[in-house]
């Protein structure tokens, strides 16, 4: 009887360690993040309140920052 629950707690760890590194390869927990790259935009002198807007977008599987000025 002993035995029994020793080797159903045992398959029970080793299902439970399946699920969750399966569910961690899946979701890319285990993958090397990309490098990031910065691009720059040249601002212009505009007379008015100017703020420079940030955003990130990806490019061929690479997130690249891109700045812009919005003048109001």
């Amino acid at each position: 009887m002993l035995r029994t629950v020793f080797i159903s707690a045992i398959a029970t760890l080793m299902g439970a360690t399946a699920l969750f590194a399966g569910a961690a390869s899946t979701s890319g927990y285990f993958k090397r993040q990309p490098d990031v790259a910065s691009v720059e935009i040249p601002v212009e002198e505009i007379a008015g309140d100017c703020v420079v807007q940030s955003r990130w977008v990806s490019d061929a599987g690479r997130m690249v920052k891109v700045d812009r000025p919005v003048c109001y």
